[in-house]
């Protein structure tokens, strides 16, 4: 199993004029190290609007000041909204990506779980299932052929050459952002890379990974390769004495539990709940049950002492990733830099598994 690594980019207030600026160039830093030590690649979400939770609003472009910084680790999107960036947009720009960075990027596509990203871009909910099936089909045609036309429900496309063409042969490895089971088949049947959370545990995600294994055994890939991979993210701070990861942890974790309570609350707050499309009820309900349900009242130095959480030393954190190997994942991108975390505690946990992590989960 390989370890990458995945950025929100959290900008976790009281903001000062340069708290943007600051998070984003010590990222860089950071993903400098990751390459030296080992890490396999680096996932940037795509989001808009997310205030404190994640100010990653053009992966593109920060991909690209990583690719000059770094010469082994993979480069990619988790994920392009194909509802808000036409899909020969995307073609182009991670075409362009995939040259700075001599063949070194991954694409992952999805709808978006919320509207509050969507409508502003004058998206209707109940089409963006719709718009990523057809971009699927429209991107690895972009990179792959000479002139091309496309007529879709969504995307009409006349006879046209999109330059340039990526680097990778036949074209870059493509993904799709997953949440449920009929997503994990889905990307299996497409003949795509499954990117998804760890939440809810080993045991459930064996079953979504035996889905989408189940779906990649027939696949009818939309691109012209199959990219059978799984890649789920979760949390990870480490340090070398269990005390200070666990008390530091809890109050990070106590930060983003917060946000995850008003992320869930924000994302559905200017939406009429009667028009929520079918394809969207899970999520909306989800959002809804974490709005008005009665909060975990266990602390978050609990949650960590109980091993719920990649929280602690080196050894701790080596048992939380080793419960997923038999899962069938291929990859673990833990989120490192995460809320109010300083530079130095990122690159200390960077840096231990680069030494104690890395080695034991790849050999």
């Amino acid at each position: 199993m390989q370890i990458g690594m995945f950025y929100q980019i959290q900008v976790p207030r009281p903001w000062s004029s340069t708290s943007d600026f600051d998070r984003h160039w010590e990222m860089l830093e950071q993903v400098a190290l990751a390459d030296e030590l080992g890490f396999h690649s680096v996932w940037l979400a795509d989001h808009q609007f997310r205030t404190e939770w994640s100010h990653s609003s053009a992966p593109d472009v920060t991909l690209a000041a990583i690719s000059q910084r770094t010469s082994r680790i993979r480069l990619g999107i988790a994920v392009a909204v194909p509802p808000v960036q036409h899909p020969l947009h995307i073609a182009a720009r991670m075409a362009t990506l995939d040259i700075f960075s001599n063949g070194r990027v991954d694409l992952g596509v999805g709808r978006s779980g919320y509207p509050l990203q969507m409508e502003a871009f004058g998206v209707n909910l109940e089409n963006a299932t719709g718009m990523v099936d057809e971009a699927l089909e429209i991107i690895p045609k972009a990179w792959t052929e000479g002139v091309f036309s496309y007529q879709g429900k969504y995307f009409d496309i006349p006879p046209r050459e999109v330059h340039p063409k990526p680097v990778q042969s036949p074209h870059p490895p493509i993904w799709l952002g997953c949440s449920r089971e009929e997503t994990f088949r889905k990307a299996g049947e497409l003949g795509l890379g499954c990117l998804a959370m760890s939440s809810g545990g080993p045991e459930h995600l064996t079953q979504l990974v035996d889905s989408y294994r189940e779906g990649i055994r027939n696949a009818d890939p939309v691109g012209k390769m199959i990219t059978d991979r799984v890649s789920i993210s979760t949390l990870a701070i480490c340090a070398e004495s269990r005390k200070k990861a666990q008390e530091r942890g809890a109050e990070i974790l106590d930060w983003y539990r917060r946000q995850q309570d008003l992320r869930h609350d924000r994302v559905w707050q200017a939406h009429d709940p009667t028009s929520v499309p079918t394809d969207y009820q899970w999520h909306y309900q989800r959002s809804a049950a974490t709005e008005t349900a009665k909060r975990d009242e266990t602390s978050s130095l609990d949650l960590i002492k109980e091993g719920r959480y990649c929280i602690g030393d080196p050894d701790d954190c080596l048992r939380f990733l080793e419960r997923y190997v038999p899962t069938g994942v291929d990859e673990i991108m833990p989120l490192f830099q995460i809320g109010p975390m300083t530079n130095g505690e990122v690159t200390e946990t960077l840096r231990l598994f680069g030494k104690h992590v890395i080695p034991h989960l790849e050999n």
